[in-house]
Order: structure tokens, then C-alpha cells, then sequence
């Protein structure tokens, strides 16, 4: 599982998956994979756009090793601790969505801090495609745009809202098992008040892949090239149009809103099937070992 974050790239939208991890699960959705496998750190993990000659692959593996291992050390311990308060929170009769919030700020101040140590090394493998790879990642990137309004925009409004339902459905019984009727009914209700911010997302979505496009353009002059790629490595909602600003807010409120409802109606087996996936990967967090320095090192030929 990817997290949302990376949609500009290609992945899926935000529509509730990254609150639903950082809410419930502090930013930990995909952590049932091993640690080694978490591709979806790195934004700039070319392999699945470009195809990488050996040398490439090489200094990107290298690369990919140090992130993981700064990562490992820098936010570990501190999902490990995030997981064991909403554990807590969760153990509780009733929730509220302002007491989940500050587990999803807390998440996204972490996916900035990720994006910002990333960008360096981003703008070195990037400035090392050929003319032949920067079309492959074109191509690639139509193509995703593509998927994209197939799985997201096609079919008429309630064949859109259904998927969506669906999708949400689904995302929840990860965390609690078979949604009761009631909590079905909650889901419906919370699709049917969302803003519509889909083709927003798209088209933000093809502008960020558009700029970095352009910026791989002057990648062969060092200056240039980094004052064209930092912008894209930071926070992006300040150039986001202030109408989708405004509608990811508000989906954002109700989205943390129906993550509570459910959460409040959810019977007794589904708390305690929420209580050991929290708890699993809790104590996965907490036995996790980084690599040693020396490791590290030795990737990167020092």
C-alpha cells in the first residue's frame, strides 16, 4: 500500500486513505511490510516510471539504504509511540474528531520532514536520466493520468459515488472487519456531503508532474535545476487554488468526523479487532532494528 502523499506522482488520491492511517493508525497504515520494502518513502523511486540502467539502479538502491536507515532512526520510535496514545484514545467508550486531529497533523508534519530530506537526493537521480528516460517518465505519467480518470471520473455521479463508498468500506474493514448496517449507512452519508475535489486533484495532480517535467529540461545546470526542483519537494497546498483548499478542508473535517461515528458505533469485536491490528503494529515498531551506521556506509562505498 502506497501512501496518498505520493499521488502526484501517480498513486491514488488522499479521498480519506492517509486520514484514515494517520488517524488511526499515526501515520503506520503500511507497516505490516517489512521495513526494507517501504517504497513508498521515496517519491523519486524511479523504478516504477523509468527503467533504470545498472549504475542507476545501483546509486539508487545506495541512496534508498541511507533514507531508510535516517528515516528508521528519526520517526520509528516516534510512530511506535504514536500507535501505543491512539491505542489508548481508542480504548475509550466514545471518541471525538478533534481528538483524532492531531494524529493526522501530527502524520503529515512528519510526511513534510520525509519529502524535504528527500529532495537531494531526488534532484541527483533525476539529473541523471537520458532524453530517452525523461520520455519514458512522460509516457508514464499520461498513462497514470489516464488510469486515473478511468477509475476516479468514470461513469456517471452515482456510479462515482458508489465506488466511493466502496472504497471507504473497504479502507475501515481493514482496521474493524464487516462494517454493521448502521456504520454502512454513516459511510453513505459522509460520500454524500463531500465536496467535489476530484478533477481538482487531477489537474493539481498533472500540474506537479508537468513542472517536474519542465525543471528535467535544465537538469544539466546545477543551479537551475535545484531552484526549479525544491518547490516541488515542499508543502504544495499554498498553490493549490483556493477553491480545492477550501473543499480538502472541509473533506477533511468530515472525513475525521465519520472515522469517529464509526468508530463510536462499532460493536465489541470490532474494538478488539481494532486494539491487536493497533497493538501488532505497535510492537512491530518497537522491535525494529535499524541498520547499523557502518552499514550504511559501506552501501554508499565509504
Amino acid at each position: 500500500m502506497r501512501l496518498p502523499l505520493l499521488s502526484f506522482l501517480g498513486f491514488s488520491p488522499r479521498v480519506a486513505l492517509v486520514l484514515l492511517c494517520a488517524a488511526l493508525a499515526a501515520g503506520g497504515c503500511s507497516l505490516r511490510l517489512a521495513y526494507s520494502q517501504l517504497d513508498w518513502l521515496v517519491p523519486w523511486y524511479l523504478r516504477d516510471y523509468v527503467t533504470l540502467d545498472a549504475g542507476q539502479r545501483s546509486a539508487l538502491d545506495a541512496r534508498l539504504a541511507v533514507r531508510l536507515d535516517w528515516h528508521c532512526r528519526a520517526h520509528v520510535p516516534e510512530y511506535a509511540v504514536s500507535l501505543r496514545e491512539a491505542q489508548a484514545l481508542l480504548r475509550r467508550d466514545t471518541v471525538d474528531a478533534a481528538e483524532l486531529a492531531p494524529f493526522l497533523a501530527r502524520g503529515e508534519a512528519w510526511w513534510a520532514e520525509v519529502l524535504a530530506a528527500l529532495e537531494p537526493d531526488a534532484r541527483v537521480m533525476l539529473a541523471g536520466l537520458a532524453n530517452e528516460q525523461i520520455d519514458e517518465l512522460r509516457q508514464a505519467f499520461a498513462r497514470g493520468a489516464q488510469e486515473a480518470r478511468a477509475e476516479f471520473l468514470g461513469g456517471n455521479d452515482a456510479a462515482q459515488e458508489a465506488a466511493r463508498i466502496k472504497r471507504m468500506e473497504k479502507r475501515l474493514q481493514r482496521w474493524f472487519g464487516r462494517m454493521t448496517p448502521a456504520q454502512r449507512e454513516r459511510i453513505a452519508a459522509w460520500s454524500a456531503e463531500l465536496s467535489p475535489t476530484t478533477a481538482a486533484w487531477l489537474e493539481q495532480r498533472m500540474r506537479w508532474q508537468g513542472a517536474l517535467l519542465d525543471a528535467l529540461q535544465v537538469r544539466t545546470d546545477d543551479a537551475a535545476f535545484a531552484a526549479r526542483i525544491a518547490p516541488l519537494f515542499a508543502p504544495q497546498q499554498a498553490r493549490w487554488p483556493a477553491a480545492y483548499r477550501e473543499g480538502v478542508a472541509r473533506n477533511r473535517a468530515l472525513t475525521l468526523a465519520l472515522l469517529a461515528d464509526v468508530f463510536n458505533m462499532a460493536p465489541e469485536h470490532q474494538r478488539q479487532r481494532l486494539n491487536r491490528e493497533l497493538d501488532g503494529l505497535a510492537a512491530q515498531f518497537e522491535s525494529l532494528a535499524c541498520a547499523a551506521p557502518a552499514r550504511v556506509s559501506a552501501a554508499l562505498g565509504r
